[in-house]
């Protein structure tokens, strides 16, 4: 930041400092750095030019040159705060933490009124998960500046992390009033209501309206004529997603695309984001045409998309991150779907259904939907079970004496204090028992200790609490040999994490979920593998279902045999099977479309 100091100096002269801010301010770095270098031949001892043209250079990318810059800035005056918090920010970039953080802190010592400063530090802080001093900094940083757009949505992005998701939805509100089309905030909001017990359905409503009147309509001029055929010999079906990869979405889509590739579909790809591992690769050979989205703008996609003459465009990714919703909006096809990549209603009536299934979306919540539903006989997504093949052991009980309970949700699931409640109920209620929670951010010690205080309160020692951080995706799938019963959670179910337990032999306790379709999830997929029995009506039954399964060895080493063979020919993991259904579904969608 330069701006503040310029105002201060007396050399040179105020045009040519002038000539220097109007440069920075349009980002012209190259000419910036070309300018400073000229002033200071004339005056060699001014930090304030130091401090410019080491800004410029890290403009640039000479991050070198730019840190003996902001150095010698230093040299000149070391109590330049503006300097210090520059090469903070530089140090950070070249991954020198301490140094970076020692000079953040030097920033605010000096001025303890730099907002910035502090914002840079609790972006320091987050990063190395140290939530609590993260959120003291951008707190700092807003009672300097209270209209700090960054500060607030990165705060709302730490407050998620910790599950305290009221605090979330007051920040991203905040950057809403700041930047009323900022899509990101909206997309934080609707997916933060998800992990809520409270009913938020009106909130939903009220900011989904909102939502949909901060995006601009695109002038109709600008868009090509939407040209498909009524009655086509095959279907011409896109699918819009940022997440073609070893990804969530990319483990229900694989096998579903590689069997629908054969029918009477033409399989069209708009990725928004390219990240080529060996799952893209995969993918993307079922396709039959692959189009790179990400650097082109909303016209040049839907005109790309109707030149394609697809007559049904699929949404993968809802309001998660990486989302092409825009396109949606400005109705690029004539039939828009939503569909697995997104556990709910979207509040964007020009998408035209919802996919669902009898569970995931119960006719008596269809109410809820602005969208329409359209039901699958079955299941609402399949699993696309792992190329390797991974051992399923020994029931784990049989040779610990023990019932061990898990679960492999993701933290701001689990962080839940009526889930922590009931599991510990459990725990107390069955002798030995223990339970193992998997999740990246147990790698953390702060994440760790939090976690095994709250079930202290409950009065659950950490020694029946087994915590493990990321692993391979391999050695993931086999962590699921040290379970005897995966206890799910909610209001937020889990999604693949069920369908990997069940792949694994591992039968997943849940209960029937509140008025959204992320609540229903594995209810969903027990119905449909045949383990109806493992869904409790409330968290009393889900209770008593816990203690009645644990005492029958026998039943879950059975269980644990059977499960993956039965399921194989179900419609949870034959995507071949589900493929057939889903394409029917689509032909149903079109001739209803086509024949009004």
């Amino acid at each position: 930041m330069i701006k503040k100091k310029i105002n201060n100096i007396s050399k040179p002269n105020r045009a040519e400092m002038l000539l220097l801010e109007k440069l920075y301010t349009s980002n012209k770095f190259n000419e910036l750095e070309i300018e400073t270098k000229k002033l200071i031949k004339k005056n060699p001892n001014i930090a304030t030019l130091y401090n410019i043209l080491g800004f410029s250079l890290h403009k640039n990318g000479q991050l070198n040159k730019a840190a003996t810059h902001f150095e010698k800035a230093l040299n000149i005056d070391p109590k330049f705060s503006f300097a210090h918090n520059n090469l903070g920010n530089l140090y950070k970039e070249l991954g020198r933490f301490e140094e970076a953080l020692s000079h953040y802190e030097s920033s605010i010592k000096l001025n303890p009124n730099y907002a910035e400063a502090y914002y840079n530090q609790a972006l320091l802080y987050k990063k190395f998960r140290k939530y609590n001093k993260s959120i003291e900094s951008f707190h700092n940083a807003l009672k300097i500046k209270p209209d700090y757009f960054e500060a607030h949505f990165d705060l709302g992005q730490v407050y998620i992390t910790v599950g305290k998701f009221s605090e979330s939805i007051e920040c991203f509100q905040k950057t809403i009033n700041l930047k009323p089309d900022f899509i990101s905030s909206y997309n934080n909001i609707f997916f933060t209501l998800l992990y809520m017990k409270e009913d938020k359905h009106n909130f939903f409503i009220s900011l989904a309206k909102k939502f949909l009147s901060s995006q601009k309509k695109i002038d109709k001029s600008l868009l090509t004529i939407n040209r498909y055929e009524k009655k086509p010999k095959k279907l011409r079906i896109g699918f819009v997603s940022g997440n073609f990869y070893e990804h969530p979405v990319g483990y229900f889509l694989l096998g579903t695309i590689k069997n629908l590739k054969d029918k009477n579909l033409e399989l069209i790809a708009y990725s928004n984001f390219s990240k080529k591992d060996n799952f893209h690769i995969k993918l993307k050979s079922y396709f039959d045409n692959w189009n790179e989205i990400g650097d082109k703008n909303d016209v040049d996609i839907i005109n790309q998309i109707r030149k394609d003459a697809v007559n049904i465009l699929i949404d993968l990714d809802g309001h998660s991150a990486k989302n092409k919703l825009s396109i949606f909006i400005n109705k690029a096809a004539p039939i828009q779907l939503s569909w697995g990549g997104y556990p709910g209603f979207l509040g964007i009536p020009e998408i035209d259904y919802v996919i669902g299934d009898p569970y995931v979306t119960p006719k008596r919540e269809e109410k809820y939907f602005i969208e329409k539903v359209f039901v699958l006989p079955n299941i609402w997504i399949c699993f696309t079970p792992p190329e390797s093949e991974i051992k399923i052991e020994e029931l784990p009980a049989i040779k610990n004496g023990y019932i061990t309970f898990g679960s492999f949700n993701n933290f701001s699931k689990i962080n839940n204090e009526d889930i922590i409640f009931l599991w510990s109920k459990i725990l107390k209620s069955i002798p030995k028992s223990k339970i193992f929670l998997k999740s990246s951010v147990f790698a953390d010690i702060y994440f760790k200790e939090l976690i095994i205080s709250k079930f202290k309160k409950n009065n659950i020692s950490s020694d029946s609490i087994i915590l493990e951080g990321r692993s391979l995706r391999k050695d993931y799938l086999a962590s699921y040999n040290k379970i005897d019963i995966i206890l799910d959670t909610f209001p937020y179910s889990g999604g693949i994490t069920t369908f990997e337990a069940i792949w694994m032999g591992v039968p997943v306790l849940t209960k029937k979920g509140y008025n959204r379709f992320s609540s229903h999830e594995t209810e969903s997929i027990n119905h449909n593998s045949d383990m109806s029995d493992w869904i409790a009506n409330d968290a009393d039954e889900y209770f008593a279902k816990a203690i009645k399964f644990s005492s029958n060895i026998s039943e879950l080493s059975n269980i644990r045999k059977n499960l993956r063979k039965k399921t194989l020919k179900l419609p949870t993991f034959n995507s071949n099977l589900f493929a057939n259904g889903f394409n029917e579904a689509l032909w149903k969608i079109w001739n209803n479309f086509s024949e009004k």
